[in-house]
């Protein structure tokens, strides 16, 4: 198994190696002799803030790396395409269409020598427009979907599907294509204090700290039941309990639980309301549990106007 490795890594050397070191990789197509790739420098935040469209943009460096550090590269074109991923309210999807094309013109010269473009901005507001939508029909989770072209002198294109995986990944900072997601900044995480007040077993008031975990799927609740499994069942706390994959999700201050308990149990609030740094909620359980728990920032920064 040495040895197979050794003998790819070596095969990977010799197919994306130059003498010289300033020209970085150069990418052999067989219809095409020498090729070119658009390599990013520097980038700002993928997405669009829904809560600030019209401040909203995207700003990012490249250069070009071809067989003369980018001299060959005719014109660099963005074609946009979007994706409407609420068809609640009408599916407006569209594209690809010409975004913004660049020629030798516009293009500048980078630290390293080769020729690129700097700071190139692609705002929200022209992408909304572009694809013939109105940012008010925009909503959390579409996606503007941007596809990058280089053109030779010689008249041969490149971008990502004819561009190997090599040069696509990580390691050569290939930059054709990039999406743009539509989304809102969530700002509710932290430690809270809460108290519930109420449960399905009766009791006195129960008191506690629990910390919302932003995940890739909502935030974390390190104990959903807000203290209630301990003090109606008798237990010790545990992190398991009542666990899963049970999630608090945000969504430009919608609020939902996602996922299920370890036991398979489905988790539902049924009203929310906001007082400074402070939130009630009443929630319940498909198994007959619920209550009702008062939780408060420790930090003492007011919510934002969150509903279900």
């Amino acid at each position: 198994m040495k040895n197979k490795i050794s003998i790819l890594l070596l095969s990977a050397v010799v197919l994306f190696s130059c003498a010289d070191e300033e020209l970085g990789p150069v990418v052999t197509f067989d219809t095409a002799g020498k090729g070119a790739y658009v390599k990013l420098l520097s980038e700002t935040d993928r997405s669009i803030n829904l809560f600030d469209v019209e401040g909203s943009s995207y700003t990012y460096s490249v250069e070009f790396v071809d067989i003369d550090m980018g001299k060959t590269i005719a014109e660099y074109r963005l074609e946009l395409t979007y994706v409407d991923k609420n068809p609640e309210n009408g599916d407006a999807s569209t594209g690809p269409i010409v975004f913004r094309t660049y020629s030798p013109s516009d293009f500048g010269t980078t630290d390293r020598g080769f020729v690129g473009l700097a700071n190139i901005v692609v705002k929200a507001t022209e992408m909304i427009a572009a694809v013939g939508t109105a940012a008010e029909d925009v909503m959390a989770g579409d996606q503007f979907k941007m596809e990058g072209y280089v053109v030779t002198d010689e008249g041969d294109q490149f971008g990502f599907s004819n561009s190997s995986s090599a040069v696509n990944g990580s390691a050569f900072a290939g930059h054709f294509n990039y999406t743009l997601n539509a989304t809102c900044p969530t700002e509710i995480g932290g430690t809270y204090d809460y108290e519930t007040v109420t449960t399905w077993c009766g009791g006195e008031t129960i008191t506690g700290e629990v910390t919302l975990t932003l995940t890739n799927t909502g935030y974390d609740i390190d104990d959903f039941s807000l203290g209630a499994y301990y003090s109606c069942y008798g237990t010790d706390p545990l992190p398991t309990l009542p666990g899963g994959n049970l999630r608090l999700v945000d969504v430009c201050n919608t609020i939902s639980v996602t996922g299920a308990s370890r036991w398979g149990e489905i988790y539902t609030y049924h009203s929310l309301t906001i007082d400074g740094a402070s939130m009630t909620i009443e929630w319940t359980n498909d198994y007959g549990e619920g209550g009702t728990t008062k939780l408060t920032r420790q930090d003492g920064v007011a919510l934002p106007a969150l509903h279900l």
